[in-house]
């Protein structure tokens, strides 16, 4: 299974640098990617802060919030099931790095989920948060 943060979660909405390897990464497996609920919260916001900095426009925000919401009804997404003392205990052992990498919360909690799920590959454009996945035991690509 495919974990991506939201930096490349984004990237299936937005064409920018790195979209292509992201896009390619989804169609290369045949599971649903798993979202959460913090995730979509953090989307959609990405989504309207982008009309908020003039990016794109307010339509074309809702537009793909709801091409988000469309591909979940269809089955291309999944609100994966976790314990939440597990997965408060993955975060904990993971923020003992952020000495040594200066992780921010969210970066810890999508490894936390990611290695909860026991997804294969972790998939993001924030260097610190690729090496907290791969120090985890995910597989996690340099994406550019």
């Amino acid at each position: 299974m495919l974990y991506l943060d939201t930096s490349a979660l984004l990237k299936l909405y937005l064409r920018d640098e790195g979209s292509e390897a992201v896009q390619s990464q989804v169609a290369s497996q045949d599971l649903p990617l798993p979202v959460w609920e913090i995730q979509e919260m953090e989307l959609i916001n990405a989504l309207r802060l982008k009309v908020f900095w003039n990016e794109i426009s307010a339509s074309d925000a809702e537009g793909q919030v709801n091409l988000f919401k469309e591909r979940r009804t269809r089955g291309l997404y999944f609100f994966p099931k976790m314990h939440r003392s597990d997965l408060m205990q993955t975060f904990r052992r993971l923020s003992e790095e952020t000495m040594r990498l200066g992780c921010r919360t969210m970066d810890i909690l999508h490894v936390a989920c990611a290695v909860e799920l026991k997804a294969s590959a972790f998939l993001t454009f924030d260097n610190r948060q690729a090496v907290l996945a791969t120090a985890a035991g995910l597989i996690a690509p340099a994406l550019r």
